[in-house]
C-alpha cells in the first residue's frame, strides 16, 4: 500500500463526479483521520460498504451496536466505541442539513465553506477535512 492512500487506491472514482463517489471518500476520510494503521482503516472502510453502509442515510438509520461490530471486523476494536458515536452523528447530521457529502460540496459557496461545513460536524477536524479535499477534484468544488 502506498504510503498515502488516494481515493482511486480504494476503487473510488472521484473524477467521474458520482456522488455516492464523495459519500465513499468522506467515509474513508474519516477513518484514515485517526490514529490508526491505513491496512485497518482500508479494511474497515471495505467492510462498512460491503454491509451496506453505501450513504449517509444507510450509515445513520444503523444500529450503535451493529456500527460497532463492523468497527471490530475490520480491525477498530479500540477505538470501537468512540468512532461509532462520532460516524454515526456526522452522518446523521450530514443526512439531516444536506442529504448527501455531495449535496455538501456542491451548495457551498466556495471552498472554505466546504471545510467549514466538514469541520462542523462530529469527529471531523482538520486532518480528516484535509485528507478529504486533497483527492476531490477542483471541479466538484465551488
Amino acid at each position: 500500500m502506498a504510503s498515502v492512500t488516494h481515493a482511486s487506491d480504494l476503487g473510488i472514482d472521484l473524477v467521474e463526479g458520482k456522488p455516492q463517489q464523495l459519500y465513499r471518500w468522506f467515509l474513508a476520510s474519516l477513518l484514515f483521520g485517526r490514529p490508526i494503521q491505513q491496512e485497518i482503516a482500508v479494511k474497515t472502510y471495505h467492510a462498512l460498504i460491503d454491509h451496506g453502509l453505501t450513504s449517509p442515510k444507510h450509515f445513520a438509520e444503523h444500529s450503535h451496536e451493529g456500527l460497532r461490530a463492523i468497527l471490530d471486523e475490520g480491525g477498530y476494536g479500540r477505538f470501537d466505541h468512540q468512532m461509532t458515536d462520532a460516524m454515526h452523528e456526522a452522518m446523521a447530521t450530514i443526512d439531516r442539513e444536506y442529504g448527501s457529502v455531495s449535496h455538501l460540496v456542491s451548495s457551498a459557496a466556495d471552498r472554505a465553506e466546504v471545510q467549514r461545513r466538514l469541520e462542523a460536524l462530529t469527529g471531523v477536524g482538520p486532518k480528516v477535512v484535509e485528507i478529504f479535499l486533497r483527492d476531490v477534484p477542483a471541479e466538484l468544488l465551488p
